[in-house]
């Protein structure tokens, strides 16, 4: 096969009539430079996970699966590193990166409007949102920040979890909530909910249990069931009131050395799986919520009227987001949003 490789590429640079001899030494560096290339576009891209405090999402996990699965079909093989993503490293050890969404807004803080809470009515929502200007507008911004967004991947919507019911507003007056993350904009929300927030660092299930005999927690319904919160809390609030989600991209420096056939294929790849992995998610939390109902505890809705008591006990939605960005960047992402 190497032979007819060299046979193959001495006819491409023979010599025609009336044209310069071609050398041998010219033979072997195009050999050399085309095996590289091709070695180049077989080699699998590499993708990483930022850790989170409290584990990576099952979702996630399974979304992550069927990437790799979906880009090898594709000829575009990714393989997943089994060291995390170092965010401190000067250049970046993976092509490709699995993100929280809190985690990216913390350094792209323009994307910190798709956390704000009570302001979308839902995944449908948010959905329209992403995949309109607002995405669009997000995306360049993570760009100039050096990020490449190829996909945004659901979670879920956060619900209140506790000894009271969360559907209704003045219940979480002088109510304490367990944060695992640090998190200003839950810590704003709380605050102007007069309620309390505190962070934690458990290093087992057992020890967050113990801080949630007295706390109680936000987040989304596959997380409190993992969490295993039915045995400390009575109530479960789906009041939907602010997104989860998680952010697959590249470090600009390493996208833009991906040949340009690669690149266009892992978009493609990632697009596609667009409706299968919210289809996904939402199937995840369903599960969760009927095994939680099962355990026994109090699942209630928020009503159009208490979603409007929490929206009129929060400060103006440009207050929430942070004080980095200007008013006239506020003021253009609240419009995108559908403020």
């Amino acid at each position: 096969m190497l032979n007819s490789f060299i046979r193959n590429n001495v006819l491409l640079v023979s010599k025609p009539p009336g044209h310069f001899k071609c050398s041998g030494g010219l033979l072997c560096v195009l050999f050399f430079y085309m095996f590289a290339l091709s070695c180049r576009a077989a080699t699998p891209v590499s993708l990483a996970f930022l850790p989170l405090p409290d584990g990576v999402p099952l979702i996630v996990e399974r979304s992550a699966e069927k990437l790799l699965h979906e880009s090898a079909l594709a000829n575009a093989p990714i393989t997943l590193l089994k060291a995390d993503f170092n965010l401190s490293a000067k250049k970046p050890n993976s092509d490709l990166v699995m993100m929280s969404l809190h985690d990216l807004a913390e350094r792209v803080q323009a994307l910190q409007v798709l956390e704000l809470p009570f302001f979308y009515s839902g995944l449908t929502d948010i959905h329209q949102k992403m995949d309109a200007e607002l995405g669009e507008q997000l995306r360049s911004i993570a760009l100039k920040n050096g990020w490449v967004i190829l996909e945004w991947w659901d979670e879920g919507m956060q619900a209140m979890s506790g000894n009271r019911r969360y559907d209704r507003r003045i219940n979480l007056s002088g109510m304490e909530f367990i944060l695992l993350r640090d998190d200003s904009m839950a810590q704003k929300q709380y605050k102007a909910l007069n309620a309390w927030s505190r962070r934690v660092y458990p290093q087992s299930s057992q020890q967050l249990l113990h801080e949630c005999v007295v706390g109680s927690r936000s987040a989304t319904v596959a997380r409190v069931w993992s969490e295993r919160l039915d045995r400390v809390h009575l109530s479960l609030s789906l009041n939907k009131h602010r997104y989860e989600g998680h952010v697959l991209l590249a470090p600009l420096s390493r996208w833009q050395v991906l040949p340009e056939t690669m690149r266009t294929q892992l978009k493609k790849t990632a697009q596609s799986l667009r409706g299968w992995q919210r289809n996904e998610a939402l199937k995840h939390e369903q599960a969760a919520l009927e095994s939680l109902r099962k355990s026994g505890m109090d699942v209630y809705e928020l009503s159009p009227e208490e979603r409007r008591d929490f929206v009129q006990s929060l400060p103006p939605w440009r207050e929430l987001l942070p004080a980095s960005l200007s008013l006239e960047e506020k003021a253009s992402l609240l419009s995108l949003a559908g403020d």
